[in-house]
């Protein structure tokens, strides 16, 4: 991944996302041959985190200066990642921490469920490119938006938005259901409204986004639909070719 990311020019990006392993301390494994990757750092976290460290500070200068980088971890690790990356970006511009909750899977009966995973959202300036009404959703029924609007003490009608109302930090979307022809194999793969969601909101029409562990080839599949340039490149030979294939480049 350095030696591609040092190939291109600087400021090159929109928006980079980076969905690394999460420091489980396991051999992930998918429902394909060879659709796996290894998890293992002997339980340090220091290791963890400078080889984090080291990819994100190659990756920081080749994004443009309204750009957003988002690191999409979990339990195992955020917290650490979190210092590390304020220290890379600077505190002043870390944006949001985004909580992916889904459902689906096993449930504990020796602690609460762990369905959540952390996006950490960084940009390199007070006025990144940022577009909410591009994600919307539709109002709950129970709001008063959703019929005729509020009206404040003041006596100002508020009307709803015709689009809907805005996202906050917190997005429930269900992961990629085993059975769903969304689904490829690879494991830990992300739903493409997760990122269809990220890209819309952080990058211009046809800005350049980056994946630099590609995996399942999601981020890259959500740019194409959003007719968004995009670069992708994984470690794994069959992780890229399971990429290819999803996005039409090979039989």
């Amino acid at each position: 991944m350095l030696n591609v990311a040092l190939s291109f020019t600087p400021e090159s990006f929109d928006f980079i996302y980076l969905d690394p392993p999460f420091f489980t301390g396991k051999e992930q494994v998918g429902t394909k041959e060879n659709l796996r990757y290894q998890d293992s750092w002997d339980n340090d976290i220091d290791v963890y985190i400078s080889w984090l460290e080291e990819r994100i500070r190659v990756l920081k200068p080749l994004l443009k200066k309204t750009a957003t980088f988002v690191l999409h971890l979990d339990r195992h690790a955020v917290h650490y990642a979190k210092v590390m990356m304020d220290s890379v970006f600077g505190r002043e511009f870390f944006r949001n921490e985004i909580i992916w909750h889904y459902t689906g899977g096993g449930r504990s009966k020796s602690h609460f469920s762990r369905k959540h995973d952390n996006l950490l959202c960084y940009s390199l300036s007070d006025k990144p490119y940022f577009n909410l009404d591009a994600i919307r959703v539709p109002y709950k029924k129970t709001s008063g938006y959703a019929k005729s609007g509020i009206r404040a003490k003041s006596g100002k009608l508020y009307l709803p938005h015709p689009d809907g109302t805005p996202l906050d930090d917190v997005w429930s979307i269900p992961i990629v259901n085993p059975m769903s022809a969304e689904r490829t194999g690879y494991p830990t793969q992300k739903p493409l409204l997760l990122l269809e969601r990220l890209i819309a909101a952080y990058t211009p029409e046809k800005g350049f986004v980056g994946d630099f562990c590609c995996g399942s080839g999601t981020t890259l599949a959500a740019a194409e639909k959003l007719g968004r340039r995009w670069f992708g490149c994984d470690i794994s030979e069959e992780a890229v070719a399971s990429s290819r294939k999803r996005l039409g480049l090979i039989d």
